[in-house]
């Protein structure tokens, strides 16, 4: 058999007419590679009963059709029914320049006679829809000789890949066209604007307190690639016409749009204006704070690749190949790029808060807001980039060339290896995949892509392989015999699968988000997404088909969960196909906030209280990482040593014995393993505040101090120790209630105000109880209680921690300082008004709690005025500053 090759390269990325010079001697013997390409489609003929071309008769085909896997042939009946076109093209050559036009509507299916169940090949590429049950790719016509009339167009539609036209002769009419339907690629949608965050609180002081800045947009999803185009033989022994071919990969779609940037919180509402005790204008109103930034908008998604270009094959004698080679008109080139996905809009500022509300004081007089005013808008958030664009479809290699073969040896080539079912056609990597087919040798091997594998040959007609660790999507699977001989071709689709992911370095089996993360599978390949709660993750890279690289980010929708947050991952090929979904577990910061009313902030907004500074700032460290917080700590609590009444808990506010901290330790309920910090303090209610502060107590204080700051600290020490295994203590000092610094005339309040001693409580001021010896007495007796509180936590801290073996526990020296306590020129503890009303601003709210929880007579007025003595916003941030360089 005489053959020879010869490959068309088409010129440029457009459509043309391309002529094409023969010399005779160019096609010159090379059988091997006729005998690669005819082993497959004589087999199939052969299983279709086939032996000889010539007893087909002819087969006619005209107008708009779509050929169907299995075997066409002539017969009566051509046209099993109709289906509809929508993204196919057509070639006119009627014009001097050739064109491509759209083309749609309704078009015909051929009549094809199904492939034995033996015959059955696999798709190349995976069905988009479950509802397809589609099990072959390819479609063959058969006959002595083929007709084509003017102006047909032949389409092949999804999941048709392959079209093998095998005729002694074809005659084809003027503007015939081989095309193919584009599947149906969506862009990705536009995820839903974040949601406002809630108005900033009313401030404390006359300066606003500024609204949350808006959510970031998250960037869009990545556009889908471009369908590749499909492959054509052609196999003739004689020729007749010109037709055209319309092979251009799908263009990639384009990138998702960003989603929006959330609009900015509104600013906290200036505090309200206050009167004196005899109801004169005492403070005006505070300004408004200004509204939050908005989020910035998301980056556009980057567009979708384009898909390869097709291939067309012409198998023929040699004045066959040299006369239509002249010229023809084909499109060969790969799918133009998806364009980048259109950015989001940049969030709307918080509207500014409102000036705080004015108050009528006597005679009429209006207790306004003065110069304060409403807070500003905020800014909008910043604009984002649209999407990258995608990367050009490619060519396949040999996209368009002509094969000579003999025409004898075309009737008789009947004796090569085939495949004829490949199962399962959806396989993964290290699966046993099997093959059926025809005249199999024990020494024969399968191709994948090229590349040998192990095979295991079990007769003339079945052998298996294993599936080895390729990249995900369509592969193709040919059979080689010991003298080289080539099968026909046939597919196996490689899914993706995930089998764990694991931070770099590490066996944790939670992640830490804000850092790299490996995903362990297979049927990994370039351009697969990794999706965590379905969202899309960053800085993916493939380091190999079995490992993939991404940042991982918390989504932005999880379940909350102090002890580890549920999350799901999978991957996802470039063309849609998804992965299975494992179950991961985000780590968490999870901190315990146990002891008395300055751990729970005695008097403070929330957002005011120290561990809320605290946890703000160790969210921000840790990758923003989600951090829980648990408060048991409340106002009054002692450490309880040998006390065991057990008694129900009421609002934090109200100062309360019991729970005791050792008892918040007992009964805290949860996962004790998974507590990463705990801020604690305590001894101060056992040695009993109104001790220290009445001059007249005779108590020991040196020994109280040593009691409970020492040997009460050092037996809870242990036993939150021994439960917390895993979590860093941090425990708070004390500090001066009020020193030789603070207000002479206004001590004496404050002291009638927490109860250290009787007079005028209820509502009558002050009256000269103390004089200045006693003054003094107070002042040292608060220096006192500072230096020994520090000196004997710090000596059970030291204790504990060399019986552990390592450092666990800290200390947390707020050192407010003399200058800092409380009715001094800058204070950070609350003090008392000369009317004996206290100076936090939730006293009302407090008044409340306190009538709940059945507080009467001393009791009663001391809850009211439970915030003197403790850190204010200053004193907050005080302590804050002291925890946060220990973290």
């Amino acid at each position: 058999m005489s053959t020879s090759t010869n490959t068309f390269n088409a010129g440029g990325n457009t459509l043309g007419i391309t002529t094409m010079a023969v010399n005779p001697a160019t096609f010159q013997a090379a059988p091997q590679m006729v005998q690669d390409r005819m082993t497959y489609h004589k087999a199939v003929l052969e299983s279709f009963g086939i032996t000889s071309l010539t007893s087909l008769g002819s087969l006619k085909i005209r107008g708009t059709v779509v050929p169907q896997s299995g075997l066409t042939k002539p017969s009566p009946t051509l046209v099993s029914g109709n289906t509809m076109i929508q993204s196919a093209f057509r070639i006119d050559s009627a014009k001097p320049t050739p064109a491509l036009q759209m083309l749609s509507g309704k078009a015909e299916l051929l009549q094809a006679i199904p492939f034995p169940k033996k015959m059955t090949a696999t798709l190349a590429v995976p069905s988009p829809s479950s509802a397809l049950n589609i099990s072959v790719d390819t479609a063959y016509w058969a006959a002595s000789e083929i007709y084509i009339e003017d102006g047909t167009n032949v389409i092949l539609k999804y999941p048709q890949r392959y079209l093998i036209i095998i005729a002694e002769k074809l005659t084809v009419g003027q503007n015939v066209t081989f095309t193919w339907e584009r599947p149906y690629r969506y862009v990705p949608a536009k995820r839903q604007k974040p949601a406002t965050p809630p108005d900033a609180p009313m401030s404390s002081t006359l300066s606003g307190i500024p609204g949350t800045p808006g959510t970031h947009g998250l960037p869009g999803d990545r556009g889908f690639d471009g369908a590749a185009a499909p492959e054509l033989e052609l196999w003739v022994i004689d020729m007749a016409g010109r037709p055209h071919f319309d092979l251009k990969g799908q263009d990639g779609t384009q990138g998702g749009p960003g989603q929006d940037g959330g609009d900015g919180g509104r600013g906290g509402k200036g505090k309200p204006a206050e009167l004196d005790w005899a109801g004169f204008c005492k403070a005006g109103a505070g300004a408004g704070g200004n509204g939050g930034r908005g989020g910035a908008a998301g980056y556009g998604g980057p567009g979708g690749n384009g898909g390869a270009g097709g291939r067309l094959t012409l198998y023929a004698p040699q004045t066959i190949i040299e006369n239509y080679s002249k010229g023809f008109a084909i499109t060969i080139e790969g799918g133009s790029p998806g364009a980048g996905g259109i950015p989001g809009n940049p969030g709307a500022g918080g509207p500014g808060g409102a000036v705080g509300d004015s108050k009528n004081a006597k005679f009429g007089t209006a207790c306004g807001p003065g110069p304060r005013t409403a807070g500003q808008p905020g800014a909008q958030g910043s604009f984002a980039d649209a999407g990258r664009v995608g990367y050009a479809g490619g060519r396949l290699s040999d996209p368009v060339s002509f094969r000579a073969i003999d025409a004898d040896e075309f009737r008789r080539k009947l004796l090569e290896p085939s495949i004829s079912h490949v199962s399962p056609l959806y396989a993964f990597a290290g699966d046993t995949v099997t093959l059926e087919g025809s005249r199999y040798t024990k020494t024969d091997v399968v191709l994948i892509d090229g590349m040998e594998t192990k095979t295991q040959v079990v007769s003339d007609t079945m052998l298996h392989f294993v599936l080895p660790f390729v990249t995900g999507g369509s592969h193709t699977l040919q059979v080689r015999q010991s003298d080289m001989t080539l099968s026909s071709k046939a597919s196996v689709f490689v899914n993706p699968r995930v089998i764990s992911a694991q931070q770099e370095n590490q066996v944790k089996t939670r992640l830490r988000p804000g850092q790299k993360v490996i995903v362990n599978g297979s049927g990994f390949s370039e351009g697969t997404l990794v999706l965590v709660n379905n969202q899309e993750m960053p800085d993916v890279r493939m380091l190999s088909s079995t490992q993939m690289e991404f940042t991982l980010i918390r989504p932005a929708e999880v379940e909350s969960n102090p002890a580890g947050e549920q999350v799901t991952l999978k991957v996802r090929l470039s063309d849609g196909t998804p992965s299975n979904e494992i179950p991961l577990t985000l780590e968490t910061f999870h901190m315990l906030v146990m002891g008395d009313s300055v751990s729970w902030g005695q008097g403070l907004q929330e957002h005011e209280k120290f561990y809320s500074i605290v946890g703000a700032a160790v969210q921000a460290r840790e990758g923003n990482i989600k951090q829980y917080t648990q408060v048991l700590a409340h106002s009054g609590a002692i450490i309880g040593e040998g006390k065991h009444d057990v008694v129900a808990p009421v609002d934090g506010e109200v100062p309360k014995s019991f729970p005791t901290i050792l008892q918040q330790c007992a009964f805290f309920k949860g996962e004790a393993e998974r507590v990463d910090l705990i801020l604690l303090d305590g001894g101060m209610n056992d040695v009993d505040v109104r001790t220290v502060l009445n001059p007249f107590h005779p108590a020991d204080l040196g020994k109280l101090h040593y009691d409970y700051f020492y040997v009460s600290m050092k037996q809870l020490l242990v036993e939150v120790t021994n439960k917390f295994t895993q979590a860093k203590v941090i425990v708070t000092g004390y500090y001066p209630p009020v020193s030789e610094k603070s207000d002479m005339t206004a001590v004496e309040a404050l002291l009638i105000g927490v109860g250290a001693i009787v007079g005028g409580v209820g509502g009558g001021a002050a009256g000269g109880i103390l004089g200045l010896a006693e003054l003094e007495k107070v002042y040292k007796r608060c220096a006192q209680l500072e230096a020994e509180s520090k000196l004997y936590l710090r000596k059970a801290i030291d204790e504990r921690n060399a019986e552990l073996g390592q450092q666990r526990i800290f200390f947390a020296d707020p050192n407010f300082g003399p200058e800092h306590a409380a009715l001094t020129d800058d204070p950070y503890v609350f003090g008392i008004n000369l009317d004996l009303t206290p100076q936090d601003l939730i006293a009302a709210e407090r008044l409340v709690s306190c009538t709940e929880a059945g507080c009467t007579g001393l009791d009663f007025e001391i809850c009211k005025r439970a915030s003197i003595g403790h850190p204010n916003q200053k004193g907050a941030q005080a302590y804050a500053n002291a925890i946060l360089p220990l973290l």
